[in-house]
């Protein structure tokens, strides 16, 4: 069924199928996720990982600017007007940094804890998001309204995170599963952007705010198995 919405920009209503829409963020969804897990492999099959992660946490004021600098640099990907060939390069950029933040949590997941430990918290992560998706899909609901709140929220765990650091005061579980909720929040946020936001032509950039928001979501349940155990 055709639809009416307009591109980022763009001052004429654009037509195009929602639902083709929808098949190929999803789709290119599934291909970050891929190709994330691929280059994750290689980090550590090459030994990349095991080299960056004493130089990671042995500072983890390091991580958090990556993931500060990381979450300005996806929402200027994804709140612009850009070419096919630059979203698949800005996906690509996104998809870099995601990995390489990634690497000391996955390394110790990987060297301390059981293999259930990922694949239980991969498992919630994909459930999370589902309920998250079906609550956008069958409310119909725009919740772009979140968006000033779930910033707010963000800087105050931003501040948490780094007076943590530096007060050497560890926040443990409790604040992992916090923070996970707060990635559910922002999943809602993003999957009711590609439903409600975007427009044609901009299906890799609503699957890399997507694929954001998931990365971000399977970063704190994975923190919250480990503070856990």
């Amino acid at each position: 069924m055709d639809v009416s919405n307009t591109t980022h920009g763009a001052d004429a209503p654009v037509t195009f199928s929602q639902q083709t829409f929808l098949q190929q963020t999803y789709g290119h969804l599934i291909g970050a996720v891929v190709a994330f897990i691929g280059l994750e492999y290689v980090l550590y099959v090459s030994g990349i990982a095991a080299f960056l992660t004493p130089l990671m946490t042995s500072n983890w004021l390091i991580v958090i600017g990556g993931f500060m600098l990381l979450g300005f640099i996806t929402r200027y990907f994804t709140q612009r007007a850009s070419s096919p060939g630059m979203q698949y390069l800005e996906m690509a950029v996104t998809i870099v940094l995601q990995a390489v933040i990634f690497i000391p949590l996955l390394y110790f997941a990987v060297r301390f804890t059981d293999g259930s430990v990922l694949s239980s918290a991969a498992m919630v992560t994909l459930a999370i998001f589902g309920v998250m998706s079906a609550i956008v899909a069958y409310s119909g609901k725009d919740f772009s309204f979140m968006g000033p709140f779930l910033a707010v929220i963000g800087v105050a765990a931003l501040i948490a995170i780094v007076g943590s650091v530096l007060f050497s005061v560890t926040l443990g579980f409790y604040f992992a599963v916090g923070m996970a909720v707060f990635a559910a929040a922002v999943v809602l946020y993003e999957t009711s952007k590609v439903a409600h936001n975007y427009g044609p032509g901009q299906h890799i950039a609503a699957a890399t705010g997507l694929f954001a928001s998931v990365a971000l979501l399977f970063y704190y349940v994975l923190s919250a198995f480990i503070s856990r155990d």
